[in-house]
């Protein structure tokens, strides 16, 4: 008898790409969606895009995979191709965020805010680059502090 396997490789494509969906989804519930129910826009603004190579969202990591927009409206954010599933594009207004603390840490500079969704703690917001920072810049306010 000869079998051959070349009939489950759809399978395993589907099941891979279904396994996928279902972790982006569940990601997407720990942080994302939280803010999505006040901040979701169907598309985002024109503005100055800026990618973010390193964020965390609540509890959540986002690896290369965040993309920001910075707009007059406020802070716009969405995900790439393959984990926009769950991930509404949020544009987040200036005045929901409080102020930006810079901590600088050997050579890594980390800038965390709170995003206020209403009664509760909000959401923190931590990631690496100057490069929103100096976009943002007009809207938001800096504070510094330097550990050794």
């Amino acid at each position: 008898m000869k079998y051959s396997l070349l009939p489950l490789a759809p399978l395993c494509v589907a099941g891979f790409v279904g396994i996928w969906c279902l972790v982006v989804k569940l990601i997407s519930l720990l942080a994302w969606q939280p803010l999505a129910r006040h901040f979701a826009v169907a598309a985002l603004p024109a503005g100055t895009r800026v990618r973010v190579g390193f964020a965390h969202l609540g509890l959540v990591r986002y690896q290369g995979t965040l993309q920001a927009m910075v707009t007059t409206q406020g802070l716009g954010l969405s995900t790439g191709f393959p984990f926009r599933i769950g991930h509404v594009p949020l544009l987040i207004p200036w005045a929901a965020l409080g102020p930006f603390r810079a901590e600088k840490s050997l050579w890594t500079t980390l800038y965390t805010t709170r995003i206020d969704t209403g009664p509760g703690p909000g959401t923190s917001f931590t990631f690496t680059g100057d490069e929103l920072l100096q976009a943002a810049r007009p809207w938001i306010q800096l504070e510094t502090h330097v550990e050794h």
